[in-house]
């Protein structure tokens, strides 16, 4: 029952501030708390201080709590699928998500399932599901949570291969007014490869909902090749929504694309915020582009040394990831101007044999030296700035992934614009207007986007 409690305890603290930002204060004293010795009292002292218990927080705290109870929680949670075999169903449940699970054969699931199906019956139901002949069929005649587990938690190539197929009416009834319908109809419509399931929603009656889905809607009806009335309703729905001036441009955008109309040409001009669709349209009015304060550049004395193309980059990078704040931590301790993710630099600093400690990793110099070594490293597999942002915000196997889908591909219509939204990123169209407009500042060079396109499309092909 206490390895149970000690399981809660942890999902509960990241539930209630996964939407915060972490405070450089938490991000402290999780520094102590990995330096500190083993000891029940001094780590349940700091811990009283950290506001944000998020799980790199909890695996130190499982290693110093001293309990076994604890350090076995952690152990589940960070097992591969194979060690869970042979495991008890506590530890099953608590580690074995849905993905992991469709590494494992059918043998072994069925094993696994034996294990749970008293303890852990929606775990087990779920296993059943995907480890059968026809998981689809079993899916849509399911509870909505199973539907959603199910939809949310599985890879692309299951969702591909085992879910692609139009929604009966009933299933869409159970998961329609549930607060997750927004993530999973992003997921659905951002895998090109959906399209039967995407056929679901072409006549969605998007009345009682809001911007995101509206505008979603709209473009699904876009990757369907649906360019008519519906089409342009959904986007003029998406606008009558109480949106940002930023999401009111994402929409006129799109029906001007689609229409070439004045009304929403004069939308897009009178727009008083810079983003990639008010800079398509200056661009292409030939009008010039003016920039204020918030466009600094670092004058870091170390950044001498580096060429004017990656002053560009890192300058793009800190403005987007960071807004230029030495200080900034996510929740998932990402750090710094550059946002350097603390086990992508754990593993630099053990590859290298540095003596780096983590609050050192604030520090901008550091926090650039890491930022360019990580940077260097795409180069050897990306040769486009976007692709470096994308893969450097989440990790080169996530968009080897994505770019499966003919993605950027300069044959289908309104590329790359339609492959930037399915890429679901608004800090990577962020990057864009940055980069251009550091390019100008910095590189004293003017960049369209046509320019800074060029060649994108290859990448879809090669990797």
């Amino acid at each position: 029952m206490r390895f149970k409690t000690v399981l809660c305890f942890f999902l509960i603290n990241s539930y209630v501030y996964s939407s915060e930002n972490i405070s450089k204060n938490d991000f402290d004293n999780y520094v102590k708390l990995s330096n500190s010795e083993k000891s029940y009292e001094n780590t349940i002292n700091i811990l009283e201080h950290i506001s944000n218990v998020n799980k790199i927080i909890f695996d130190e705290y499982a290693k110093k709590i001293d309990l076994d109870e604890t350090l076995a929680v952690s152990q589940c949670l960070n097992a591969q699928a194979k060690e869970l075999i042979n495991s008890y169903s506590d530890c099953i449940a608590i580690g074995l998500t849905l993905k992991k699970a469709l590494s494992l054969n059918a043998l072994e699931l069925n094993s696994i399932i034996q294990k749970i199906q008293d303890t852990y019956p929606l775990l087990a139901k779920e296993l059943k599901i995907i480890n059968s002949p026809i998981p689809f069929t079993k899916v849509v005649s399911s509870s909505k949570d199973v539907i959603y587990n199910l939809y949310l938690n599985v890879n692309n190539n299951f969702l591909n291969e085992k879910l692609n197929y139009k929604f009966p009416s009933k299933t869409i009834e159970k998961i329609k007014d549930d607060k997750r319908f927004e993530k999973f109809l992003s997921i659905v419509i951002s895998n090109p490869k959906l399209n039967f399931l995407q056929s679901t929603f072409l006549e969605f009656d998007d009345t009682n909902y809001n911007y995101e889905i509206s505008f979603l809607l709209g473009l699904n009806r876009v990757l369907n090749k649906k360019y008519d009335l519906k089409t342009n309703i959904y986007f003029e729905n998406a606008l009558l929504k109480d949106i940002t001036q930023k999401d009111k441009d994402k929409a006129n955008f799109w029906l001007y694309l689609l229409n070439k109309d004045e009304k929403s040409l004069n939308a897009l001009k009178e727009s008083n915020n810079l983003n990639i669709y008010t800079l398509y349209i200056k661009q292409q009015l030939k009008e010039k582009i003016k920039v204020g304060d918030e466009f600094k550049v670092l004058d870091y004395d170390f950044l001498r040394k580096y060429p004017n193309d990656k002053k560009v980059l890192i300058n793009s990078f800190a403005k987007t990831l960071s807004s230029f704040d030495e200080n900034k931590v996510s929740p998932d301790f990402n750090l710094g101007l550059m946002q350097i993710n603390l086990k992508k630099a754990e593993k630099i600093i053990v590859l290298n044999k540095l003596s780096t400690k983590k609050e050192e990793l604030l520090d901008p110099k550091i926090n650039i030296d890491y930022f360019t070594y990580i940077l260097d490293d795409l180069k050897t597999d990306f040769f486009h700035p976007l692709m470096y942002f994308y893969s450097y915000s989440n990790n080169k196997e996530y968009l080897k992934d994505k770019l499966k889908f003919d993605l950027f591909n300069t044959k289908n219509l309104y590329e790359p614009y339609l492959s930037l939204e399915l890429m679901d990123s608004e800090k990577a169209k962020d990057f864009i207007v940055n980069f251009i407009v550091y390019t100008k500042i910095i590189d004293k060079k003017e960049l369209s986007l046509d320019e800074f396109f060029k060649n994108l499309s290859q990448l879809s092909v090669s990797h």
